[in-house]
């Protein structure tokens, strides 16, 4: 069968009043986030042969306070076929390590694209994953999108998540959204972004010890204690942290967990220095993790340590 014209997805936005469906713009429906949190959705838009007309419904589109659209779309190697992705965001007003409210609304993105040729038309295939900082249903980007699609990413509503950049709000998203629960290198940054519980480890060589690391360890919510665990290949052997305690035990391996405890919680912001002590000696990029605990004892994590 001979194909269609090439179907180019010229732009994609985010309307803000009520709109019709029409021949140049395809509606995709995604449930809205609960604050901190992201949701992804995958879409394909194939053109077909129309069969039977059907009519369209009109669709409402708007953004709620604190949300903003991001979008990648796919290198285009069919005529007849688009790929891509969008994350919606809300970012939350304040830093809580409560679970938040599930949102219940949806909202409207309008795919625009060059005006369908007639006797086809647009069908429209979705797989969403909401809330994925939580428990979510997984979705795998890579269905949709490559890596190298990712210098595409753009915003189509909403103000800017501060400290971030756009492609990789749309590759941490996508991240979270995948079946792995692992955490990944830019999770913290992703998290803070969003104003969700987070917290950043960097590690350093130490100039003393050929077997330590000193590090320095941040919150955005007040933390009683943090934990650390190492990758099956160490072992800790010690560790110190200034206004507090820290032990040893062991989890998934032997002395594998460090737990420092703070004399008194510290405010969000704080930068707590800390110095370990392992076997082997450390190597470059560790892949630490680590957990932070709150006033209520509630655990956030896992994140990556950075460094040494």
């Amino acid at each position: 069968m001979r194909r269609a014209p090439l179907l180019a997805l010229a732009l994609l936005l985010v309307v803000p009043a009520s709109a019709p469906a029409s021949r140049t713009k395809t509606p995709v429906r995604i449930t809205a986030p609960s604050p901190a949190n992201a949701t992804v959705a995958g879409f394909q838009l194939d053109l077909v042969r129309v069969h039977k007309k059907k009519k369209r419904a009109r669709v409402a589109a708007g953004l709620p306070k604190n949300v903003s659209v991001y979008a990648v779309v796919a290198k285009q190697k069919r005529s007849d076929r688009v790929r891509g992705v969008l994350v919606v965001v809300n970012r939350a007003n304040s830093v809580s390590s409560t679970a938040r409210a599930a949102a219940r609304r949806k909202i409207t993105v309008n795919l625009r694209h060059a005006a369908v040729p007639k006797g086809y038309k647009l069908v429209l295939h979705t797989t969403e994953s909401a809330n994925v900082l939580g428990r979510h249903h997984p979705l795998g980007c890579r269905a949709y999108i490559k890596s190298s699609d990712l210098a595409n990413a753009q915003k189509l509503g909403g103000p800017g998540l501060p400290g971030i950049t756009m492609g990789t709000v749309v590759q941490s998203a996508c991240a979270s959204a995948r079946k792995s629960s692992k955490p990944y290198a830019t999770l913290g940054e992703f998290r803070t972004a969003l104003n969700a519980p987070s917290g950043a480890l960097s590690l350093t060589l130490s100039p003393q010890f050929p077997g330590g690391v000193n590090g320095t360890a941040g919150f955005n919510y007040p933390v009683r204690a943090f934990g650390v665990l190492a990758d099956k290949g160490h072992q800790f052997t010690g560790c110190s942290i200034t206004g507090g305690t820290c032990s040893v035990s062991s989890t998934a391996h032997a002395n594998d967990y460090l737990l420092f405890t703070l004399a008194t919680p510290a405010p969000a912001g704080t930068q707590i220095p800390i110095a370990i002590a392992m076997t082997p000696n450390p190597v470059r990029g560790l892949p630490f993790q680590f957990f932070g605990f709150d006033t209520k004892n509630h655990r956030s994590g896992a994140l990556l340590t950075s460094g040494p």
